[in-house]
């Protein structure tokens, strides 16, 4: 039973959202002494170490195709380095809860291009009617008087929140990469992909901070090797076994889940209260979740 509860489908979701949800408060921790592009690479680089330790002791081997490499790569590029480093700028700007619910656009982006880009992922009215209650439970955590506001606000805002909307869209690309890489295990493929990653983002590092020194603190260090073990090295273990599992489409929909995790450790670790309309747009969004994974269900039963 115990196990049957920890390789379900929805239970993995949960776990990968409630780390990866932690991952902003310690990217806003992270950057007030560190460039942004120093942690998008640092906290690469951990997860690169953490990772590869682990990889050679159990005796992996790389031995893949030219061609696998060079797909591993770009999933590497606009989903990891790149979302990385543009979360991290983003953040100096708006606040970590904010970053976080702009993920929220991901599941439509992974609607729409898993339609033309996977098999067995097919639209339908299902999947249309999920995103939609998903995206009204979003709207009501963040409050259309919120949005409106902003919206409202000093046009250059709009660039930082635009920025994590494009590091949303790398996250899904890159998922749909990834979902069609059948030949490789989920281990592999994310000690492979951060690896890459790292190994592109230290260049970036070196050449920022040579004329950008940083000074962190040992607040902003401890949140770096956070960010690099448990939301990069142990969350994309999750997530790229999640992808193989159940697809791209069913993973983006942590991007509405991670809303839900920022209040709740806002309301654990902040003592933030936990509003009615906090209840309603959860309402909203687990009814979405199961609709559209019934979505999926029926599309691929259709294959």
């Amino acid at each position: 039973m115990l196990k049957k509860i920890l390789i379900n489908n929805y239970f993995l979701l949960f776990i990968l959202s409630s780390i990866w949800s932690s991952a902003f408060i310690g990217i806003k921790i992270a950057v007030e002494t560190i460039n942004p592009i120093s942690v998008a690479s640092l906290r690469l680089t951990v997860a690169a170490i953490f990772l590869c330790t682990i990889f050679f002791l159990r005796g992996y081997k790389f031995n893949l195709t030219i061609t696998t490499y060079i797909y591993i790569f770009f999933i590497a590029l606009i989903g990891n380095f790149i979302p990385f480093y543009l979360i991290s700028w983003s953040e100096i700007y708006i606040s970590s809860s904010l970053a976080g619910l702009l993920l929220s656009i991901a599941p439509i982006f992974a609607l729409l291009l898993s339609h033309f880009f996977t098999k067995g992922n097919k639209f339908n009215i299902l999947k249309l009617i999920g995103i939609i209650l998903g995206f009204i439970g979003v709207v009501l955590l963040i409050g259309i008087e919120n949005i409106l506001n902003g919206l409202s606000r000093d046009s250059f805002l709009l660039i930082p929140k635009i920025a994590v909307i494009l590091a949303a869209l790398g996250y899904v690309i890159s998922s749909i990469i990834a979902y069609n890489l059948k030949n490789i295990d989920t281990f592999r493929l994310t000690t492979i992909v951060i690896l890459f990653a790292s190994i592109t983002s230290l260049p970036f590092m070196f050449l920022y901070e040579f004329n950008n020194i940083s000074n962190p603190s040992a607040k902003s260090i401890i949140a770096v090797v956070y960010l690099g073990v448990m939301p990069t090295a142990v969350a994309y273990l999750l997530r790229f076994y999640i992808i193989a599992k159940a697809g791209p489409v069913f993973l983006s929909y942590v991007a509405y889940l991670i809303p839900i995790f920022a209040i709740l450790w806002g309301a654990i670790f902040l003592n933030e209260k936990i509003l009615l309309n906090y209840i309603i747009a959860m309402f909203f969004i687990f009814t979405g979740i199961f609709i559209g994974e019934k979505g999926s269900n029926e599309s691929r039963n259709l294959q």
